[in-house]
């Protein structure tokens, strides 16, 4: 993929009656952001601005940044309907290559003088006299006729309200927001929680720390992982017949659309996926009792389901431990489990 980045260096004031005022102001340069921001240009209309928080636009896909982050939805799929991508290096993308697609695609739909970065959207409020959006933001004031959030669910990370976190001597970070400058090597670690992140960091961290503490209040349910590497011949086609690509995204699309009616109609239906699931727990974890722990109790799809190779493997190394319980209190030098357990660490990682 060609290098391109979009960055507030390249972004010129423009020339305007009313420098900051907009028919439409979108919030956020991620996904939603940019698809918005297309959508209207293929209207014919280019009065609008992009506001970005940060210095650089991707949201989600520039945040993240731990390693071992991948998107677990095919590349076929996690991709614009309107620009598909016949350069994909892996069937499930990997972050890295989302942020460059995605900063590919502002530059060619030419997105990018549109946006302002480094102006966080503080408040919003609508001005009936004047029929128009007031928004305040970081670097002054801008106005608009109409509003559009293009902000994630989860924009800013969830650390718990956990008792003592803020007298923890330690290290302590979030994945969203990983501290690359601390190093892990021969440190006690404690990870709280294990969803979509979590068992995709925790392999990577595993081999080089000394222990690793893996705070689990609810097993989650986690399936085979497909991805690969894509193959020369396969780019070849999405190269020279872009339909092939668009043909292989619905045949995607369809399947995943299909677990709907497991997922909200026939639960009884996801019986097969479960019976997967615990075969994959089973060839991975041989130690029984590990096994009983890692055994999710409830039905297939009402958590998020997880796809990893990797994981349960990690979780049978001598210095990994599974806690069967959240996290009640952090101490200086230690945190305390719901089970009561004192364990002494030197960071953690949410």
């Amino acid at each position: 993929m060609t290098a391109i980045e979009v960055h507030e260096s390249q972004i010129g004031p423009g020339h305007r009656a009313e420098p900051n005022h907009f028919m439409v102001a979108i919030v956020g340069s991620g996904f939603s952001g940019l698809a918005m921001a297309r959508a209207l240009k293929r209207e014919g209309i280019r009065d609008f601005v992009v506001l970005e928080r940060a210095a650089g636009l991707g949201g989600t896909w520039r945040d993240n940044t731990y390693s071992g982050c991948q998107c677990d939805v095919p590349s076929t799929l996690y991709s614009f309907s309107f620009a598909p991508n016949h350069r994909w290096t892996h069937t499930y993308p990997l972050q890295a290559e989302i942020l460059q697609y995605l900063h590919t695609v502002a530059h060619g739909e030419g997105l990018a003088p549109h946006i302002r970065f480094n102006h966080e959207v503080k408040a919003a409020q609508w001005d009936d006299s004047a029929k128009r959006w007031v928004l305040e933001t970081r670097r002054g004031t801008v106005t608009a006729d109409f509003l559009v959030f293009g902000v994630r669910a989860l924009a800013e990370p969830s650390v718990p309200d956990v008792a003592g976190l803020s007298q923890f001597e330690g290290a302590v970070f979030h994945s969203a927001s990983w501290n690359h400058d601390h190093d892990l090597r021969g440190e006690r670690v404690a990870v709280i929680g294990t969803g979509a992140s979590a068992i995709q960091f925790v392999p990577r961290i595993q081999p080089g720390v000394s222990r690793l503490y893996v705070f689990q209040r609810t097993a989650p349910w986690i399936l085979p992982h497909s991805g690969r590497l894509t193959t020369r011949l396969e780019r070849f086609f999405w190269r020279v017949i872009p339909r092939s690509q668009h043909l292989w995204r619905g045949a995607v699309y369809a399947a995943r659309e299909s677990l709907v009616v497991g997922l909200a109609h026939q639960p009884r239906l996801m019986r097969a996926l479960e019976l997967m699931a615990k075969s994959h727990l089973r060839a991975q974890v041989p130690d029984a009792q590990l096994r009983e722990a890692l055994t999710p109790n409830y039905r297939l799809g009402c958590k998020r389901i997880l796809i990893s190779n990797d994981y349960y493997p990690t979780l049978c190394a001598p210095n990994v431990t599974v806690v069967r319980a959240g996290l009640s209190e952090v101490r200086s030098h230690s945190v305390v489990g719901t089970d009561g357990v004192e364990r002494e660490v030197d960071t953690i990682s949410c």
